[in-house]
């Protein structure tokens, strides 16, 4: 099989039998969840030493500005992680701002590691280098949103058990629970109020098996 990078039919890179599968996909849904959508989020402040990447909420179960909820736990991250890139802005002409180490599922969202590498010794001092302007803006705390892009799989309304457990769903136009993950970004400007760049400092003092305390923490400004 494969491993060529071609463009699929969603508008990102993936192996060939990645762009067959996401075709199928599409072909199966209803014509109004065939559109990607992009989910802006908001990050945060602080990093720390650690050269050149930091820990954020790509994602998270809060109703975002469009009035839906993204479930976390329905993300297929698999045509992404054939080629992590982290796009500025969502404008995938422009070089990319970084890459994705990884994502990670949990019950309050989904983390990333965003990686922004050096610039490459053989490339002109002359040339921009998109991660160094992105890394600056993220350090200076300017550039601390993420957004993902993603196609939802499956939609539906919020059940009575979920509006019991979170009135506040009662207010949500859709719930996600199925979706494809097809890139994230750097942004400016948030949709879901709850994505931040988590603080280095707290990550490392409360390890990663603990990073859904540091979130709440920090959401409910009791530090970390």
């Amino acid at each position: 099989m494969s491993d060529k990078l071609v463009t699929g039919p969603l508008g990102t890179a993936v192996t060939e039998a990645g762009a067959r599968e996401q075709e199928a996909i599409v072909k199966s849904l209803p014509l109004e969840l065939r559109a990607p959508r992009r989910a802006l989020a908001p990050g945060g402040p602080g990093l720390g030493a650690e050269a050149r990447a930091e820990t954020s909420w790509i994602s998270t179960v809060a109703i975002d500005r469009h009035g839906d909820v993204v479930l976390p736990g329905g993300m297929d991250d698999r045509h992404y992680a054939a080629n992590p890139v982290v796009t500025w802005n969502h404008d995938t002409a422009r070089p990319p701002a970084g890459r994705s180490a990884w994502r990670r599922v949990t019950s309050a969202g989904v983390l990333a590691r965003t990686v922004y590498p050096a610039r490459p010794a053989e490339l002109d001092g002359t040339a921009a280098w998109t991660p160094d302007l992105a890394w600056a803006l993220v350090r200076a705390g300017l550039l601390v949103g993420k957004s993902i892009g993603f196609l939802a799989t499956k939609t539906r309304a919020p059940t009575a058990a979920e509006i019991r457990a979170r009135p506040e769903l009662a207010r949500a136009r859709q719930v996600i629970p199925e979706w494809l993950l097809l890139e994230y970004s750097c942004v400016f400007l948030p949709a879901n109020p709850e994505t931040l760049v988590l603080p280095e400092g707290a990550i490392r003092a409360l390890g990663e098996k603990t990073l859904e305390l540091a979130w709440k923490r920090l959401r409910w400004g009791c530090g970390a």
